[in-house]
């Protein structure tokens, strides 16, 4: 959008009250359905902020308060699982998006080495542990609301499975990440599949399939 803050910034840790996150970021709210979201992210141009747990699948109104007036309203449709894995568009290699995965050192991402400039990256090999977070995957237990971090080790309700090159993947944790808010981890192990900087990247949630075309880069 356009003229949605004065400031750009994301929340920090002087932003909370204990556990809970804030739902206005200098002067900027947003209020969903009649709820205040929580507010993660402000720019001119940008917000960021996660829905509130109180709301109901279907149609919704979403308005942007700051201290220059609110906006007009805008519609949205809430469902009630819409799970994706992280995998920004700078993740595009050779015209395929790789997911955004990690191995357990937590910065060197599974990708062909040098694929991205400044980016620590190799191969992943079967037998491997790597990581995946994404959002939008429901409920875990025990339950952590909307705008709260997540205190410790977390379940989720829906049955996760990760395949890579359509073979199952071995799912060690998969729940709400630890410390975060609103962030979900998945933590594999990679099966013994053909070597391949295209390998498919699928997953399912409960008995539904991810929309998302991913990739990973894999080796023997």
């Amino acid at each position: 959008g356009t003229n949605l803050s004065a400031t750009t910034r994301a929340w920090t840790s002087a932003d909370f009250v204990g556990p809970a996150a804030p739902t206005s970021l200098d002067n900027v709210s947003v209020r969903v359905g009649g709820a205040s979201a929580f507010v993660a992210y402000v720019s001119p141009g940008q917000i960021n902020a996660q829905l509130p747990s109180s709301l109901s699948a279907g149609p919704q109104t979403l308005t942007v308060t700051t201290s220059s007036g609110t906006s007009a309203n805008y519609g949205l449709t809430i469902n009630a699982l819409q799970p994706g894995l992280l995998a920004p568009p700078a993740f595009t290699v050779g015209g395929r998006l790789h997911a955004a995965v990690l191995f357990p050192d937590g910065v060197t991402f599974v990708l062909p080495p040098g694929a991205l400039p400044g980016v620590a990256s190799r191969r992943a090999r079967p037998g491997d542990t790597i990581t995946l977070y994404g959002i939008g995957f429901g409920p875990g237990s025990p339950a952590v609301a909307a705008g709260t971090t997540t205190p410790g080790v977390n379940t989720l309700a829906n049955a996760f499975q990760l395949f890579l090159g359509g073979v199952r993947a071995n799912t060690a944790y998969a729940g709400l990440a630890p410390g975060a808010v609103g962030l979900y981890q998945f933590n594999v192990v990679v099966p013994n599949v053909p070597a391949s900087d295209t390998t498919p990247l699928t997953f399912t949630l409960g008995n539904t399939s991810g929309a998302q075309t991913l990739v990973l880069a894999i080796q023997n």
